[in-house]
């Protein structure tokens, strides 16, 4: 106070300057939350398999082809009967391309499964992961 007259101009600026910098960490708040909804979430294995089973053969062997690896511990087969019952095998083993065992099926490998009992004519087969169908295919024998 000088004068008798109360001076305020300074306390006005300061107010501005929080007000634009409360406006700034809002619009930096809001700029990542849009940018951060449109980052894609991962995606889905993507592998070519090849199937085999001879008539009578209790195993089913499965050939990578190409595409993406995919862990032993994420791989099911799922064998679905004519009559609808349901079986999972994660007991199997996996070869690479120099017929060594692994723990990916990878480009080249295969993977054998035991499957008991044996499969008949229109069962389904199929290789799973937790969110994808890898390879699905229905015994069809030669006649």
């Amino acid at each position: 106070m000088k004068d008798g007259i109360q001076h305020d101009e300074a306390v006005s600026s300061v107010v501005g300057e929080m007000i634009m910098i409360a406006l700034v960490i809002i619009l930096i708040a809001l700029f990542a939350t849009s940018a951060f909804s449109l980052v894609p979430g991962g995606r889905e294995a993507s592998v070519d398999v090849a199937m085999k089973n001879e008539s009578g053969d209790d195993k089913v062997v499965f050939w990578h082809k190409g595409g993406d690896w995919v862990e032993k511990k994420d791989l099911t087969v799922l064998v679905i009967g004519k009559d609808g019952k349901r079986k999972e095998y994660t007991d199997f083993f996996l070869y690479d391309h120099a017929n060594k065992t692994t723990n990916a099926f990878d480009l080249g490998g295969r993977l054998e499964v035991k499957i008991d009992p044996s499969l008949g004519k229109g069962d389904i087969v199929r290789l799973i992961t937790p969110k994808n169908v890898i390879y699905s295919g229905e015994v069809r024998y030669e006649e």
